[in-house]
């Protein structure tokens, strides 16, 4: 199957072509600046949906998955960043929109990004699909966010919203920058160390992306988390453990609030504890479950490799 991939130079859009194309499928990324990038796949931009060669790969079923959207991390959350962050996933949207009106007929799928930000911070309470959207200003965004995709004029299509949580990958995210400290004998809780993490492995995010495209019964919201989130406490213990390193240096909430202010806040002290239930539901088998068995495949392999 063809599969448009907007926003597919990103950490997860690039992990998701290799993946499909080694599954027999052919991505096709699109990008607002196509002649930037080098990658194995077939790239276009957006004003390219009416060519000829672009309309010939949307014909006979196809897939589109949009992953576009700013780093939520990054940096802090000044009025014009939020602004930024907003239009990065919403106003996106359009162009997603417009680029498959013009497509000879609609995909049999799309997949949208969304975040597990969406439920705000629950602290140990399970949060499945069918709980309510939280507070905060990554709640407001996500709601934002995937209302403007359930927008999206296609009849006959299903569509998809990824709640993704915490995505380990040696590629980029939070596990190098959480790793880092460690490595220099200077890691150690963040917070309270009581909030959730909600993790996924690389593999098994692609994976599960894969398999709900190919699942022609799949629709609406699906987390995409692992089923065993862990506290922060537990996941310092145990990425101090693989690496071989003390995990005996916390870092207390008025360092966060006063280096990251409102983003720290939300992003590293709140925590959601999210169940994959709907994965669970259309028989998707994870790989990585364990957190120890994740962190050893991702840092003891990279660790063979230096």
């Amino acid at each position: 199957m063809n599969i448009f991939v907007f926003g597919g130079t990103g950490m997860i859009g690039k992990a998701f072509c290799e993946y499909a194309m080694l599954n027999g499928h052919k991505p096709i990324i699109v990008s607002r600046f196509p002649e930037k990038h080098n990658l194995p796949y077939q790239i276009c931009g957006y004003p390219d949906a009416s060519s000829t060669n672009v309309q010939r790969l949307m014909k006979g079923g196809y897939a589109a998955v949009n992953l576009s959207g700013a780093n939520i991390a990054e940096e802090k959350w000044t009025d014009a960043r939020k602004d930024q962050l907003e239009k990065s996933r919403i106003d996106i949207i359009d162009r997603v929109e417009l680029f498959i009106q013009q497509a000879p007929q609609e995909p049999d799928v799309i997949l949208q990004a969304s975040a597990i930000g969406y439920y705000g911070d629950t602290g140990d309470k399970e949060i499945k699909e069918s709980d309510e959207p939280g507070k905060g200003f990554l709640a407001e965004l996500a709601v934002k966010w995937e209302a403007r995709f359930k927008k999206i004029e296609l009849e006959d299509t299903r569509k998809i919203m990824l709640r993704t949580g915490v995505v380990l990958s040696n590629a980029g995210g939070m596990l190098p920058r959480i790793s880092k400290p460690f490595k220099m004998f200077m890691g150690g809780v963040v917070g309270s160390g009581k909030q959730y993490v909600s993790w996924i492995h690389m593999q098994d995010m692609v994976r599960a992306m894969l398999h709900l495209i190919e699942d022609d019964f799949a629709n609406g919201a699906f987390n995409l988390t692992s089923p065993n989130p862990v506290t922060m406490k537990e996941f310092s213990k145990k990425l101090g453990k693989t690496l071989k390193r003390p995990s005996s240096f916390p870092i207390p909430n008025f360092i966060i609030k006063m280096l990251y202010g409102e983003m720290g806040k939300e992003t590293m002290l709140s925590g959601t504890r999210v169940i994959p239930s709907r994965l669970n539901e259309y028989e998707f088998e994870f790989i990585y479950t364990d957190l120890e068995l994740a962190f050893k495949n991702l840092l003891i392999k990279r660790k063979g490799k230096d």
